[in-house]
């Protein structure tokens, strides 16, 4: 139940943030047109169109695996993969942080 009102939320959060990101970059093309040049194709202002359309159909089909695979491991195991990826994740920002 949790999951289904973590989903739901997730969706009132990034449709107003994707409009957010066109309304954002829709009008930079006219302000910096060596700029604009940099925009990939198919983009709304900061919204990349190919992007969406390859991951939206990717994550509603990954998305029941990843299901099926969290009700599998125990709750311990889990938290503790989780924890390495954050850790993991932690690690390469302040690698490129320095590294800059």
């Amino acid at each position: 139940m949790i999951q289904a009102r973590s989903a739901g939320v997730g969706v009132l959060i990034s449709i107003p943030g994707a409009v957010g990101y066109v309304y954002a970059g829709w009008h930079r093309g006219a302000e910096c047109p060596d700029l604009y040049l940099l925009h990939f194709p198919w983009a709304l202002g900061y919204v990349s169109i190919i992007g969406l359309v390859i991951f939206a159909p990717v994550s509603m089909l990954m998305a029941p695996l990843g299901v099926r695979i969290a009700h599998a491991l125990p709750k311990r195991a889990l938290e503790v993969s989780f924890g390495i990826f954050l850790v993991l994740v932690s690690a390469r920002f302040v690698f490129e942080y320095f590294m800059q």
